[in-house]
Parts: C-alpha cells; structure tokens; sequence
C-alpha cells in the first residue's frame, strides 16, 4: 500500500504539473513559439523535468513536519508545493531557464508566484491521493475537517 500511494502521487502530480504547465506556456502565453529547438525536444525535457518534480514534492509531503501542520495533509501539501516551485524557481533563474528575453522585477515576481502555484497544485494533488487512500472521499473528507461533523 505505501509504494502504490508513493508512486500514485508521484506520477498523479507530475501529470498535474506538467498540464498546468502546458497550458500556461503553451496556450495562454504560447511560449512554445519562441522556442529555438524542436518542440518535441522540449517536451520530452519536460516530462522528465515533471517526473522529477514530482518525485520530489512527494517526498517533502512524506518529511517531518511539526504535529500541528503533520495532521493537516492538504495544508501539508500545499506547503510542500509552494516550498518546491520557489526552489525550482530559484534554480532556474541562476542557470538562465526562461522564455522571456528581459528579466524585470515584475516579470520575476510574476514567474515565481506562477511557479510556487503550479508545484502547489501538485503538492494538493499528494494531498489528495493520500486523503482518499486513508480516510475515502477527499471533499467529504476536507468538507468534514473544515465545517464538522460525522
């Protein structure tokens, strides 16, 4: 049961990741066409890039956290995320990752508010495989812990 959980959330939130990601750069912002190399060479880039992502805010979802945040998965999850994408944030923009050619506060600002919300969005989805895997229905679940009620 631990490694199907393990590997469900892990694969669950790349593919989480990875969609929002598509859909910001490649629909809403449409950064595929600046790209200077073959589109397919990105996204198999990508997709590895996700795996690891996800890999990772698995593991920091399953880390020591404090007793009173321990017992909150979604508040767990969501940290997790958060703490994941400004990492991943952090790193690109040292190494020079980016679509955009003029890098201006704003612009950074932007990018790592962007980021910490999609790793999020994979740090909820941890939340919600292990939710559902130990206590059922993750809404009646989370409705139940935040309004009450048996």
């Amino acid at each position: 049961m631990n490694k199907k959980r393990f590997f469900l959330s892990w694969l669950l939130s790349a593919l989480v990741m990875f969609g929002a990601s598509y859909f910001w750069h490649g629909v809403v912002l449409n950064d595929f066409a600046r790209l200077s190399y073959p589109k397919e060479i990105f996204l198999t880039g990508s997709v590895i890039t996700y795996l690891i992502l996800g890999f990772l805010v698995t593991n920091i979802f399953l880390m020591n956290f404090p007793k009173s945040i321990a017992k909150k998965p979604l508040t767990r999850g969501i940290i997790s995320g958060v703490l994941l994408g400004i990492a991943t944030y952090v790193v690109s923009l040292v190494i020079g990752v980016s679509f955009s050619s003029s890098m201006t506060t704003e612009y950074i600002l932007f990018d790592i508010l962007w980021q910490a919300i999609e790793q999020m969005l994979g740090g909820i989805t941890v939340a919600f495989v292990y939710i559902s895997i130990y206590e059922g229905n993750p809404v009646e679940v989370i409705t139940r812990k935040m309004f009450g009620g048996d």
